[in-house]
């Protein structure tokens, strides 16, 4: 992938889609079982929430990766920023009716970032703890 490539997919995107590359064609014949097709958009509000809580993260990251994993500071921030962007999932997932497979994506989501904020905040952030 070229600069621009990577430029265009990590620019801001006020209502346009980043182009991103995939590991492969998408599976047509994939059985995705009933309730996972439709378009269903959450509120503006949610979506609003959950890009300021991603941002915020996107700053935290940016953060800690000048200062480093074992900085208090970048870690109280990553930490924050992560039980964030996990509530703006959530309230996502609660706030709309959705089919149970975007449904399980955004439990999943919320958990990770759940589980890295609690790492951020025991100081636990070696790689693959």
């Amino acid at each position: 992938m070229g600069r621009s490539e990577v430029a265009r997919g990590r620019g801001r995107r006020e209502g346009l889609r980043a182009t991103r590359p995939v590991s492969g064609p998408p599976h047509h014949d994939a059985d995705l079982g009933s309730g996972c097709a439709g378009d269903v958009m959450a509120s503006a509000k949610s979506t609003r929430v959950w890009e300021a809580a991603y941002r915020q993260y996107g700053r935290a990251r940016e953060t800690t990766a000048r200062s480093g994993k074992d900085d208090p500071v970048a870690a109280r921030e990553m930490a924050a920023s992560s039980w964030a962007v996990a509530a703006a999932w959530r309230q996502i997932a609660a706030a709309t009716t959705l089919p149970w497979c975007v449904l399980a994506a955004m439990e999943s989501a919320a958990g990770a970032f759940e589980s890295q904020a609690r790492d951020y905040e025991t100081g636990d952030t070696s790689e693959g703890s």
